[in-house]
């Protein structure tokens, strides 16, 4: 068994035993997801890509999108995902790296002030790595005005600094942090399309109607194939961010949230088709997972916000559209071919 492998399948039991569904629920009612994190800081998995004099694992992106695709699979309500990520940021410019669990955010100045609107996992978050356009700031939560966009259940919430404060962290815009969030919601979306196509199947084969399981009925296999396709299609797209050695491209990430994002509604819409009215109550799983399907697709822009993206793209490389598209998959393709056997993150 390789170490990537190890440290996926390890991860998923932890998840299995630690954030199961009741869990997830119970920080949604605003029980303390201190123990939760806690848990995972003393699992190691929060130091991912740090390297291994540091306590951490050195991973490569490939293990790390399994690592994202079970995030989003358990609808895990605290931001492992970019706090793996950050930390490794930190790492690199030689900063120290804070306790506690990280979200990002893409926000602006207005006058001495600095705002930042639904960022997502900031209920659960102790600090946000704020992307200003033209400076990347680590924030405390603490010494945040914090807001809810008024959704119920949502672990967003819109943030606000009067001044900066004193023990702000200053990065170096190293890599475009707008493109690293659509990539991660890119894989979360992918991963918990996976969960609701399994919640599906098994539903659909347990549900009996007319003396037989519903799942036997041509009309509802047909729409549960569609579902199937629009799962794979996501996670194909989501995978080519993380083939490489490279921090995750503008282009790259563009063409994963657009696609991940135009199959939420599909398969979102199917699995409450098949389910019927019990799907929408508390008590069932499946809300859980279709409710973040649609708070992820709109986290860090929309599809129609990164369509919008590669067309501009398109239009200034000159090519046609199969030939952009082939390039960019190829790129992808080819870095994930020289990869070194360590693994680890490269700079472009």
């Amino acid at each position: 068994m390789s170490v990537d492998t190890l440290i996926t399948e390890t991860f998923e039991q932890w998840l299995g035993g630690e954030a199961g569904p009741a869990r997830v629920r119970g920080v949604e009612n605003h029980e303390p997801v201190r123990p939760l994190w806690e848990a995972l800081a003393q699992s190691g998995f929060a130091n991912l890509l740090l390297p291994e004099s540091l306590g951490g694992a050195q991973a490569s992106l490939a293990t790390l999108f399994r690592v994202l695709l079970s995030c989003g699979s358990s609808a895990l309500p605290v931001p492992l995902h970019t706090t793996i990520w950050v930390r490794a940021a930190l790492h690199r410019q030689a900063l120290g790296i804070p306790e506690g669990p990280i979200a990002l955010a893409c926000g602006h100045r207005d006058g001495g002030r600095i705002l930042c609107s639904a960022v997502p996992f900031a209920a659960t978050a102790q600090w946000v790595l704020a992307d200003l356009g033209d400076e990347a700031l680590l924030l405390p939560l603490a010494r945040a005005e914090v807001g809810s966009p008024g959704i119920h259940a949502t672990l967003r919430r819109d943030l606000s600094w009067s001044n900066e404060p004193v023990d702000t962290l200053h990065l170096v815009r190293d890599q475009d942090w707008q493109a690293v969030g659509a990539a991660m919601s890119a894989a979360l979306i992918a991963g918990a399309a996976s969960r609701i196509l399994q919640m599906t199947l098994e539903y659909a084969n347990d549900r009996s109607q007319f003396g037989k399981p519903i799942g036997k009925f041509q009309a509802l296999q047909q729409q549960i194939s569609v579902m199937a396709e629009e799962v794979f299609a996501a996670r194909m797209a989501a995978e080519l961010v993380w083939r490489g050695t490279a921090l995750p491209s503008r282009a790259s990430a563009a063409i994963a949230k657009a696609r991940t994002g135009e199959a939420v509604t599909r398969i979102a819409g199917i699995a409450h088709g098949v389910f019927g009215a019990i799907g929408i109550t508390e008590e069932c799983d499946l809300q859980l997972f279709t409710r973040r399907l649609h708070e992820w697709r709109s986290d860090f822009g929309s599809e129609a916000f990164w369509q919008q993206e590669i067309g501009k793209a398109l239009l200034a490389s000159g090519d046609d559209v199969l030939t952009y598209v082939l390039g960019q998959t190829s790129a992808a393709r080819q870095v994930a071919d020289m990869r070194p056997a360590s693994g680890g993150i490269a700079h472009e």
